[in-house]
């Protein structure tokens, strides 16, 4: 008696965002889950949990509003932890810069801090904002590596994360629902962290 079954089956796909000329490092690492098809060359950052998920710049997040009288707002970063240096803080009449260095400084003359870990910022105005007025940061996600492979997370809680070496810039991607190629400053920072795109 013969018997013939389909025990599964099995796909592959061999593109790769690893550069050549200074050979990658490459680790396995966990993926949040949830986050649907992820593609090759997706730069990533972590969670707070440490699972990697797709990089990202927040435009405004909202960390409060003015009154008028109070010239003091805390709050903590909801996408930690932060790109050291990234952190911009603004009621739309004062401007707050991230030194790198957890500093923030107003070009009103006000002062604040950023804890990049834990995304804890506080920020003291010069002049109390206004009534009503929203007091917002911007700020990147921090950079993490970049993803070797196409990775479905309904189907993997894993996948290649380079952390070190080159990278194919061609392959490159930030976002995932409609990727762009990363920006100037971006590519910077990934030299930075010791990721070379060629």
């Amino acid at each position: 008696m013969t018997m013939h079954s389909k025990i599964g089956s099995f796909s592959y796909d061999d593109e790769r965002a690893r550069g050549g000329g200074h050979d990658p490092v490459i680790v396995s690492r966990k993926l949040a889950s949830g986050l649907g098809e992820l593609p090759v060359g997706l730069i990533l950052s972590r969670d707070q949990a440490g699972a990697a998920v797709p990089y990202e710049a927040v435009a405004a997040e909202a960390i409060g509003a003015g009154d008028g009288t109070d010239k003091t707002f805390s709050a903590t970063l909801a996408k930690h932890p932060v790109q050291p240096g990234s952190v911009a803080v603004s009621d739309g009449v004062e401007d707050f810069a991230d030194d790198g260095l957890g500093r923030l400084t107003g070009d009103a003359g006000g002062s604040g801090t950023i804890n990049y870990a834990t995304g804890a910022v506080a920020v003291e105005f010069h002049a109390a904002p206004a009534n009503a007025a929203p007091v917002e940061a911007a700020y990147d996600r921090q950079f993490s590596g970049v993803l070797d492979e196409a990775v479905d997370t309904a189907l993997s809680g894993a996948g290649l994360v380079i952390v070190h070496g080159s990278v194919r810039k061609d392959v490159l991607k930030v976002g995932v629902s409609a990727p762009a190629a990363p920006s100037a400053a971006l590519l910077g920072r990934m030299e930075d962290h010791g990721i070379w795109p060629v």
